[in-house]
């Protein structure tokens, strides 16, 4: 790719898309010609076409169907990363995705994932988010990764020092309720919430509640003191 051409796409959020179907892919270069602030660099349909696509318009976006991605158990997320660190990648997925495959290609880096069927404005509000620094996952898909997580175990020494009112208020952040709702949920008071997530981020030493919230599915596998993570009713 020449300077120029280079130069020119930078002017916008250069987006990638990788998807098996011609019409779907059709639909998203025309929402994001639509935002104008969107350069669809280019549109391929497996896995070779996506890395040469990627090293020649070096795009800040790859828009990626999850039946594509998850060859080798997600082996592409991986590389990607690897040799492209600043890369986010956004997964398109199926309403009936099974929760181990988000847990999965979350952990081999993916940076969101939304539904297939999403509407045009919450697909832009997404990869902005993502654009920004912040993971994004679509709210319909946390049921399912807490089905997960409460099917699971979870241990980790610095997991270990959080209280169990501050594990309960984790997994209500990584299942993406603000402190309003977690407080109605919990029954405590709101300034009682902002604590709570306060010293969680101390412990988990991070910076956001979202990063808060990718720690904990990043762990899902693991043991939390021998017991299920659950999240306990109002006491």
């Amino acid at each position: 790719m020449s300077k120029r051409n280079r130069t020119s796409l930078k002017e916008g959020i250069v987006v990638v898309v990788c998807d098996r179907q011609p019409l779907f892919r059709l639909g998203l270069r025309l929402l994001f010609e639509r935002q104008g602030n969107f350069i669809v660099a280019a549109e391929v349909s497996n896995l070779e076409e996506l890395f040469n696509a990627v090293a020649q318009s070096f795009p800040d976006i790859i828009l990626l169907d999850i039946l594509v991605a998850e060859k080798d158990n997600f082996e592409v997320l991986r590389k990607i990363r690897l040799q492209y660190p600043s890369l986010k990648i956004v997964l398109t997925v199926p309403r009936d995705v099974h929760p181990l495959k988000l847990t999965s290609a979350i952990q081999a880096g993916a940076s969101s994932c939304i539904l297939r069927d999403s509407p045009p404005d919450l697909v832009i509000k997404a990869i902005q988010s993502v654009v920004a620094g912040l993971p994004w996952v679509q709210r319909e898909l946390t049921e399912s990764l807490f089905k997960v997580i409460n099917s699971s175990v979870i241990a980790d020494e610095t997991l270990e020092t959080l209280t169990e009112k501050e594990r309960q208020v984790l997994i209500l952040i990584a299942k993406g309720l603000t402190n309003k709702e977690i407080a109605k949920q919990l029954g405590l008071s709101l300034q009682t919430v902002k604590t709570h997530v306060s010293k969680i981020l101390q412990k988990l030493k991070v910076k956001t509640r979202m990063e808060a919230a990718r720690y904990a599915v990043s762990l899902l596998k693991s043991s939390f003191d021998g017991q299920r993570l659950k999240v306990s009713a109002k006491r």
